[in-house]
């Protein structure tokens, strides 16, 4: 797997980058601890697990000002000591990671207009990463709090062809694992992966289970673009395939040959024997299931933005409202046993009608 600088030489992430990321962080003492916790730098020891959590109260509404003392954590059913605690204005490294393939043809200044304004939204102390994605994964800026770069950076992508999402989320967790503030994933994205060549949503899903970032996914709803290029394959309406028609076909699921009967006088605009229209609406369905479980599997949640991109803006101010309601606990497990299980993690708060969302879990080392 590797990610690639626009405009730069590759940018290899195999053997040298495992080498960084096994670097763990320094064994804060009691007194570093507490002087972290007031100051907001964000630094555990390398055994601590991390949780990010969500408190709203029974309208959504976000719950702040809430200290340590508030907060009861459980794994595996066992209570847990909270040893660290971190408020909601604790610097965050937010990972941006831009769907550029060819369903953003003729959207993509919008895309880029919201990203920058979600910078403005965002605190000065947090450092962003840019990653975009269609035929290839392009690191366009690493982790900075030099705002002018990013917006640079965001300015700099281009819309490719096909897309490879899900090779995009597991580099941008690798990339986000071991930065040394909490950390949140914005994925914008229609969810179809086109030509990942050795990541899998599966696979994904597992690894952000155990990587401490926050997956907000915003939904870019492309399947009527997808269906307008099957009911009129001269169209320059982009699907989210690559294809200058946006056909699927050829990928990512092989259509029945030779191509079923079209029907163009249907007012409905629906093709009763069309297989591939069956195929696309499925292949959306797990599209917007695998958003949904990466944002669950982690404690985020899933946007959805129109086809048009107008609401985009505001799913983006979302997001941005809710990094900075979000409380973050260290705990180091009572459980010692390195035995690769996952391990379920509860979160309680002492207030009334307070609802939690947090992340369902982690995967203990294995030895």
């Amino acid at each position: 797997m590797k990610l690639k600088w626009r405009s730069f030489p590759i940018l290899f992430v195999g053997i040298v980058g495992l080498a960084v990321f096994s670097v763990g962080t320094p064994r804060a003492t009691p007194q570093e601890d507490q002087d972290q916790e007031t100051s907001g730098r964000f630094t555990v020891n390398v055994e601590t697990i991390v949780v990010n959590v969500l408190v709203t109260d029974r309208n959504g509404k976000p719950l702040t000002g809430l200290q340590k003392e508030n907060f009861r954590i459980f794994e595996d059913g066992e209570e847990q000591v909270v040893q660290n605690f971190f408020p909601v204005d604790a610097p965050f490294s937010v990972g941006l990671l831009l769907d550029t393939s060819y369903s953003t043809v003729g959207k993509l200044a919008r895309i880029q207009d919201s990203a920058i304004e979600f910078l403005d939204q965002i605190h000065p102390d947090d450092e962003v990463m840019v990653i975009s994605f269609d035929d290839d994964v392009y690191l366009d800026t690493d982790f900075t709090q030099n705002k002018q770069a990013v917006e640079r950076a965001i300015k700099m992508t281009r819309s490719g062809r096909s897309t490879q999402l899900f090779e995009a989320v597991y580099l941008g967790l690798e990339q986000l694992r071991e930065q040394p503030h909490r950390k949140v994933m914005v994925l914008f994205t229609d969810g179809v992966d086109t030509t990942s060549p050795t990541s899998s949503a599966k696979e994904t899903v597992e690894v952000a289970k155990e990587a401490e970032v926050t997956i907000y996914p915003i939904f870019f709803n492309t399947e009527a673009d997808t269906l307008a290029g099957l009911r009129n394959p001269s169209s320059r309406n982009p699907g989210p395939l690559g294809t200058p028609t946006g056909s699927p076909f050829p990928f990512p699921f092989p259509m029945p040959q030779p191509t079923p009967q079209r029907y163009p006088g249907d007012p409905g605009g629906r093709y009763p024997d069309d297989a591939r229209r069956e195929q696309v609406e499925r292949e959306y369905m797990k599209a917007r299931s695998y958003l949904s479980q990466l944002a669950e599997v982690t404690g985020g949640a899933r946007f959805d933005a129109a086809g048009n991109l107008s609401d985009l803006g505001e799913a983006f101010a979302k997001i941005a409202e809710e990094m900075r309601s979000l409380y973050t606990i260290g705990y180091v497990p009572s459980n010692l046993e390195k035995d690769g299980k996952f391990r379920k993690i509860k979160v309680e708060v002492n207030i009334d009608e307070g609802r939690v969302r947090t992340r369902q879990g982690y995967y203990s080392r294995k030895e």
